[in-house]
């Protein structure tokens, strides 16, 4: 699946949850879906920028990079044939999607001083307040689930990744 199906779908949520026969309960049954697909989108579509760039030629990143692109470790080795080396170990190391974000666009783009202070970066943090809200949930917390939430989230989704695009693969996006 390519992370336009995922919008497709998250779309398509979005859309039953506006049909006049949906009850309160059914809307909420199709936003949370649609939430969570407008960010898989982004997740998908990072992936598999990750994905063409772990086939590149190997000198074009340095060991840690390597690491990082593979979600493994960097490992000293004390044995071996490879003693006094580092290697990249089998054992995965997980990172967040704002960091692989911000790993492409520093490596690959122009990395604005104020990145992070910009209102499609606040968002994009309010968007995974959101969806830590719907796959953690817990009672002392405040959440809010409307149509326009959604669609403003799936919008959200469609104005990060021509960016990523735009700084790592130097081409446009199409929807």
């Amino acid at each position: 699946m390519d992370f336009r199906d995922h919008l497709v779908f998250a779309e398509k949520q979005i859309a039953q949850a506006e049909a006049p026969s949906s009850s309160l309960l059914d809307i909420s049954l199709y936003l949370i879906p649609s939430i969570l697909l407008s960010w898989i989108a982004i997740e998908a579509f990072v992936n598999s920028v990750i994905d063409d760039l772990n086939q590149v030629p190997p000198d074009l990143f340095f060991l840690h990079e390597k690491a990082f692109l593979l979600e493994k470790k960097v490992t000293f080795c004390e044995k071996g044939k490879q003693l006094g080396k580092f290697m990249i170990d089998r054992a995965s190391e997980y990172h967040r999607l704002e960091d692989k974000i911000f790993f492409l666009i520093a490596k690959f783009g122009k990395m604005d001083d104020d990145f992070k202070g910009k209102k499609l970066w606040q968002e994009f943090e309010k968007f995974k307040e959101d969806r830590n809200y719907i796959v953690h949930p817990r009672r002392s917390s405040e959440f809010t689930l409307d149509i326009e939430k959604a669609r403003h989230y799936l919008s959200l989704s469609k104005d990060i990744i021509p960016l990523i695009s735009k700084h790592v693969r130097k081409k446009r996006v199409e929807f």
